[in-house]
Order: structure tokens, then sequence, then C-alpha cells
């Protein structure tokens, strides 16, 4: 499940988005629709996920951390590589404008899967996850935890894959969140756990 999508295009396109970066905000947004959509609703052949409607300081603070080197640091990361190439011309108020932007649009909720909960997913969720992401995943502005309804499954599976591996939330690269998230990751599971977690996630969609 652990697969980057697409990364031959996305190398491809990191350098015409590095060279946008320092354009207008018209040529700043053509270089995020290229891989996340005009409408932000993100595109899992190309590993890029949804932005519309997540929380603006989160979306902000990803870009930022991808800037910083604090994100897409691991030379085996090559999709957080080619986001570390996108955003390395980004000053602070193109990022701020850029998160206001996608946090501004419609959110495309992804509809609710069919099955019941597992209850094996749900204990999970509720006893890793929800104290910073929500009992029904809606994410924490205040804690900048994103609204995990808006992600897909197969992103969040990517992501957690990431955190174990250390390519992101290293101690050494990252900032706090993303240090505690790596912390979470290491003690989610795998297999069958991370299937049902990621499972119980996906049946709670636009609820």
């Amino acid at each position: 499940m652990h697969k980057i999508f697409g990364l031959s295009l996305l190398f491809l396109l990191a350098p015409a988005g590095a060279q946008a970066a320092n354009g207008t905000a018209a040529e700043l947004l053509a270089g995020c629709a290229s891989c996340h959509g005009a409408q932000g609703q993100g595109n899992q052949a190309l590993g890029a996920p949804p932005l519309a409607g997540q929380d603006a300081a989160y979306l902000a603070r990803q870009l930022s951390n991808f800037k910083s080197g604090r994100r897409g640091y691991a030379g085996q990361d090559a999709s957080g590589q080619a986001m570390r190439a996108q955003a390395a011309g980004l000053d602070e108020q193109q990022i701020a404008s850029l998160a206001q932007h996608y946090a501004g649009l419609p959110a495309v909720l992804l509809a609710a899967a069919a099955e019941l909960p597992d209850p094996l997913g749900a204990a999970r969720y509720l006893d890793t996850c929800a104290a910073c992401h929500g009992v029904q995943a809606q994410g924490y502005p205040q804690m900048q935890a994103p609204n995990l309804r808006l992600l897909g499954g197969w992103y969040i599976d990517q992501q957690l894959a990431s955190y174990i591996r250390g390519w992101r939330g290293a101690e050494a690269h990252a900032d706090i969140q993303g240090m505690w998230m790596r912390s979470i990751a290491t003690h989610v599971g795998s297999g069958a756990d991370l299937a049902a977690l990621i499972g119980y996630i996906q049946t709670l969609g636009s609820q």
C-alpha cells in the first residue's frame, strides 16, 4: 500500500514550480494545481493529497516545513523532495496566501465507506488518534491537527509509513508536531491493526 505514485511527473513539475514561486499569484496557483487540482481536490495517481477546506494554519505550517527542510528531507521520500523543491522559493506572504486560498475552497468530503466500522479500528482510533484529530476525525485547528476525513485512506497510509520509516518526524529535522506524530505512528501497529484503523477513518466520511 505504501507506493509513491507519479514520481517522474512530480520531478518534472518541481523545477517549474520552483520558478513559479517567484511569479504571480496565478502562476503560483497553476504550479499547485498541476498536482493538487484546480479545486484542491488532490490526485491519488500523483500522490498529491486534497487541500481544499483544510485548516489554513496547518497548510501554512506544512509549506514552511517543506521550505525549511523540516519535511521532505529524506532522500528516499521522492514526493516529499518534490514538494520541498516546490516550496523552496516561497516567501512567508506567498505561503500564507496559498494556505488561505486552499482553506477557503469547498472541502471535498469523501463518501463514507459502506461497511460497518471495524470494532478493532474504532478502538485503535479512539485510543491513539482522537485526542488530537477529534472523535470524528474532524481535526483540531488549535492543535494544527488536520481533518483526516479530507485526506483519503491511501494518503494516511502513505504518511504513517513515512513517519515509521523516519522520512517524516525525525528528531534531527522535524518540528515538534512531526516528532509527536512519529512517536504515535510507531505505536499504531501494522498489518491488520493499521488497515483497521485506516478503514475506520474512512467509515466516518462526511459525518
